[in-house]
């Protein structure tokens, strides 16, 4: 559900107007960002980096789209133990910053140990899905996209889920058991979505004072809508086209996931990895995909200069395509002008790896200013394609990394230089 912000304001003032004021708490948060591509070879350029919060995606041009978005969490005690806690949330995506509710649900304390929280509730399946939209409270600019983008386009799910929490030594161990639904786009889908329905799974945490690690694994079913739709193929010679069909896709997922962080003594650490598998008959538009992340800081007073290497691979599905890759109808085709099918594939998984130096100030207590650059390196390898089972024609194979895929030209076969700066503001 969407809705202008000047909507929202007025709704949020008429029940200002019929409830308490010392009833509803609001907390804010606010990232201002700017990002570029300012390394791309010649050839590359064209190629739009997608691995990011927003969805407009980075190009050489300067966009404050990117990364910046505002959020306006609300909460409101109803009894003693029953409240309710929303989350605004506006960010550059299609509707240019239209705002949605990104979450909203009823928290019910059972006891001191127990919580059951109804509504569309975050999904825990990350160290900082709970507050991924929140810059403030990591040290980077936007957490590693390798693990973070595509292995789990959702953030949110639509359900009931039970927080249990008990003390054990110096920290406390969480249980978050959880099932609902939800649906969203494709990335570099074309429009197609999925509706991912019978979600169920867990997550399983120990937080100590400067330490956190967590596991957690959630299935589901999943259903791909969306018409066909066609590309233009000027990387397999004039006139190719790519006719891309991932509408009717249906199977099972399973995403797994581990990590930890640890902030002690000026050390900062945050270490992620996560799989997903899908059947055959989902893995169309979701391969099976591996990545994880790791980001070593250290604190120097206000000063915490960071480094982190990502990485993500796989396979991508072979349903559908013949042995020789061409006739079989897979979720893409290529056609030249005569109607001749040339070859036919499924679609590609990312393969890359980056590297990102970050640097972050504290401003105050409640701003913090950060400085990125990253380098961005996907496969080109054709061995390396063959065995992730990428697309390939006679003129050969090609992968995409996080970068959009055209079929136009091939994905960046350099490294390409992205530099980003924000301000990150709690209120």
């Amino acid at each position: 559900m969407k809705k202008q912000f000047n909507v929202l304001s007025a709704a949020i003032v008429a029940v200002l107007a019929s409830t308490p004021a010392q009833a509803i708490q609001f907390d804010g948060f606010m990232t201002a960002g700017a990002t570029k591509i300012v390394s791309i070879d010649d050839a590359d350029k064209g190629n739009i980096y997608i691995g990011g919060l927003g969805d407009r995606g980075i190009t050489e041009d300067l966009t404050f789209e990117k990364d910046t978005r505002f959020g306006l969490q609300i909460s409101s005690d109803v009894t003693e133990d029953m409240s309710v806690v929303a989350q605004i949330l506006g960010r550059g995506d299609r509707g240019n910053f239209n705002a949605i509710i990104e979450w909203a649900y009823i928290d019910y304390e059972i006891h001191d140990t127990t919580s059951v929280h109804v509504g569309k509730i975050k999904q825990p399946v990350y160290l900082v899905n709970d507050y991924v939209e929140v810059g403030f409270a990591y040290p980077w600019i936007r957490p590693p996209q390798e693990v973070y983008l595509l292995n789990n386009p959702l953030n949110t799910v639509n359900g009931i889920e039970l927080l249990l929490q008990y003390p054990v030594g110096p920290g406390t161990l969480s249980f978050q058991p959880y099932i609902g639904s939800n649906r969203d786009d494709i990335p570099n889908g074309g429009g197609a979505y999925f509706e991912a329905e019978n979600i169920y799974g867990i997550d399983v945490k120990y937080a100590g004072r400067g330490y956190t690690v967590h596991a957690s694994n959630f299935q589901c079913e999943v259903n791909v809508f969306g018409n066909s739709f066609q590309q233009s193929a000027a990387l397999l010679g004039p006139g190719a086209e790519v006719t891309v069909d991932l509408g009717g896709s249906k199977g099972d997922c399973n995403v797994t996931a581990a990590g930890f962080n640890l902030d002690l003594a000026n050390v900062v650490v945050y270490a992620e990895w996560t799989a997903r598998t899908t059947t055959d008959g989902l893995s169309r538009p979701f391969g099976d995909t591996e990545a994880y992340y790791a980001t070593v800081g250290y604190r120097f007073g206000k000063w915490l200069p960071h480094l982190t290497f990502a990485s993500i691979d796989g396979d991508a599905s072979t349903v559908g395509v013949g042995s020789d890759g061409t006739g079989l109808g897979g979720a893409a085709q290529v056609k030249m002008p005569d109607g001749t099918i040339v070859a036919s594939f499924n679609f590609p998984v990312p393969q890359q790896t980056s590297i990102t130096a970050g640097l972050r100030y504290e401003v105050n207590d409640s701003a913090a200013l950060k400085f990125e650059y990253q380098v961005v390196d996907i496969v080109t390898d054709q061995q390396e394609m063959m065995d992730a089972n990428q697309p390939c024609t006679p003129n050969g194979c090609f992968n995409y990394g996080l970068f959009n895929t055209t079929f136009d030209q091939l994905g960046p076969q350099e490294q390409v230089g992205i530099v980003s700066v924000a301000l990150d503001v709690i209120f």
